[in-house]
This record gives structure tokens, sequence and C-alpha cells, in this order.
């Protein structure tokens, strides 16, 4: 059995050598998903979140800007989030999303969104459903972040 407590979050930098293996994680379900679409030079994203162990890249979570929902002006999305389906299960999606909401928080915007199949995850996270017209089988979360910064 896998010890979760000995997987690491790591922040990547362009220049991680976990980056490609992680892209091609998000390839394996995404097959047109690519990280340098995102993270381009002027993107001013947080770094991607990468689970760590053993030199094993295990999951991870990346970011986009995108239109903010009944708003003008584009905002930060959680991208993408995957975990390797042998470590499923086990919290490690709960804990990428939540350190996605943590690195956002020094951003200027009112909510964190993303746009997901698995609502109830985010749900469960304290995420709420954004009432936008969506494909089917799919939803728009979001979160506050302002009601989660330090008093």
């Amino acid at each position: 059995m896998t010890n979760l407590h000995r997987i690491e979050l790591l922040h990547c930098e362009e220049n991680s050598p976990y980056l490609a293996q992680l892209d091609q994680l998000f390839q394996s379900e995404w097959s047109d998903f690519r990280l340098c679409d995102a993270y381009t030079k002027d993107a001013n994203l947080p770094p991607v979140l990468v689970a760590v162990m053993n030199d094993v890249v295990m999951g991870g979570l990346a970011y986009s800007r995108f239109k903010e929902p009944h708003r003008s002006g584009e905002v930060i999305w959680i991208n993408a989030v995957f975990v390797s389906a042998e470590y499923r299960g086990k919290g490690l999606a709960s804990r990428l999303i939540n350190a996605g909401v943590s690195q956002t928080l020094a951003s200027s915007q009112d909510y964190l969104y993303a746009y997901t199949n698995v609502p109830a995850l985010y749900q469960s996270l304290g995420w709420s459903e954004v009432v936008i017209e969506c494909a089917p089988d799919h939803k728009v979360m979001g979160i506050s972040l302002k009601s989660r910064l330090p008093e």
C-alpha cells in the first residue's frame, strides 16, 4: 500500500524535470492537452503543482486563464487535475485541489473556477456550482478566495 504521507506536492518551474512526465499524464486523459499552451510567457499563472514520490510523478494540477463566468475579463482557472489510476481514491486529488486554492489566494481575483466532470469532488471541498451552460456531464465549479484570506 502506498503511504500518501511520502508524496510531496511540488511547485514546478518551467525547467523542472517533472513537467514532461506530468504533461504525458495529462495527455493520457486529454490527448490535445499541452502545458505549454496555457503556460505562455505572459500568462502570469501560479506554478504547476506536481505530486511526486520517489522521483515518480503520480499526478498534478495545472492552471489556465479563461473568461470569468457572468463577467468580463479573464481569471485563473484550475485547468487540469489528474491522478494516476493506481493512486486514485486516496485523497490525492483533494490535496492537489486544496493546494491549488491556497496557491491562488494571493491573486487579485475573488473566485477560483474549475470545469469538471467530477463536481462532487469539488463540492466535498467547499466549492459551489456556477450556473452556466456546460457540456453534458460537466459543471463549472467556483470557490471564494476572499473568504479564505487570513484576518
